[in-house]
């Protein structure tokens, strides 16, 4: 439970770091930082208000805000485009959550949910793939569940 708890932490903090625009270079979603969109339990995501990517230190972590919810995604020991489970031994997670109340983060990680990400391109200061995954939230004692299927995405390594 403590891995779970300093895991949800991790990704809460990317989440408001991903979140931020960032004044230095002006660039967000619509001026050309990239796209990303999927479905949500069959309902249309668009990350319109802003789209980041990073890699450090072997780690690849991009992320996408809509004015609905975000989308998060991290692959410790990235080796370049292949495709990344989700779900044990594998420590890539990814993390839907809402943006508005209640904000509720469900994540699919070692412990919780299951998932691919493919990484099909790395070039030209970009990275670009697909994802599919289920995410859950297990507070409260009972288990719910997000499906974010047809995941796409296209952004630029800051």
């Amino acid at each position: 439970m403590k891995q779970l708890t300093r895991l949800f932490t991790i990704l809460t903090i990317s989440a408001v770091l991903f979140s931020c625009k960032k004044d230095d270079d002006n660039n967000n979603a619509a001026t050309g930082n990239g796209t990303m969109t999927a479905k949500v339990d069959g309902a249309s995501f668009n990350a319109n208000l802003a789209v980041q990517a990073t890699k450090t230190s072997g780690i690849l972590s991009f992320a996408g805000t809509g004015s609905d919810g975000q989308i998060n995604v991290a692959i410790p020991s990235y080796t370049g485009p292949a495709t990344y489970t989700i779900g044990a031994p594998s420590a890539v997670t990814a993390t839907y959550a809402l943006t508005s109340s209640p904000f509720t983060a469900y994540t699919a990680s070692l412990v919780l949910g299951s998932g691919s990400i493919v990484i099909t391109s790395e070039t030209g200061g970009y990275v670009e793939g697909t994802f599919s995954f289920t995410a859950s939230n297990a507070s409260g004692g009972a288990t719910v569940s997000k499906t974010i299927t047809d995941g796409a995405f296209r952004i630029k390594l800051m």
